[in-house]
């Protein structure tokens, strides 16, 4: 009887250092002889203290995933003029800032190019022709040049026609510098 009772608290044990602690489930498995080596491997694979550091390495995974996805969607010379429709030297990205709150929140970067070659004195010139003709995401203000354009559920739309903004690009660089900035922002909605 004393040996039924024995066997059965290290089986409830063992059940407990199982859904709690997998180390010590295996110490203790090996010590009492009561699961072969095998078996002891799939069930600490399938603990519940695994399944959760599998979610957290996942979870980890995906999001360093998604910053490097987001620090590099614009960062190519084919995406800036794509949403501007204006063409650009070649870029080289310097600088990229991240900030960005968890779950379904909030996203600002900061990418930060050099060109390659200055812009010329005409895309300057056509630049400031399609400012002075207006109705233009494009903007200046002294010798800098600002792009900026808003999104509402994740389409580009003309910007007397948002409601609720849930995203902007903007684009700046000064005139006779290398330098390009373009910052983003945008809040992720899960309603659609």
């Amino acid at each position: 009887m004393k040996a039924l009772l024995a066997q059965t608290i290290k089986w409830i044990t063992l059940l407990l250092s199982w859904l709690t602690i997998s180390p010590l489930f295996i110490y203790l498995a090996r010590k009492w002889r009561l699961i072969g080596k095998k078996v002891r491997i799939l069930l600490l694979l399938i603990s519940p203290l695994m399944l959760i550091v599998y979610i957290i390495i996942y979870w980890v995974a995906l999001d360093e995933y998604n910053a490097y996805q987001r620090k590099y969607r614009f960062a190519n010379n084919e995406a800036i003029e794509r949403i501007t429709g204006v063409a650009f030297p070649k870029l080289d990205l310097i600088d990229c800032e991240q900030n960005y709150s968890g779950l379904g929140g909030y996203y600002y970067g900061k990418l930060t190019f050099e060109m390659e070659n200055e812009q010329s004195e005409s895309s300057y010139h056509y630049l400031d022709s399609i400012i002075s003709v207006g109705n233009t995401e494009w903007s200046k203000c002294e010798d800098e040049y600002n792009y900026s354009i808003k999104w509402s559920k994740r389409k580009a739309v003309p910007l007397e026609e948002i409601t609720e903004p849930l995203g902007d690009i903007s684009l700046s660089f000064k005139k006779g510098s290398k330098i390009l900035i373009l910052s983003t922002n945008y809040m992720w909605i899960f309603d659609d």
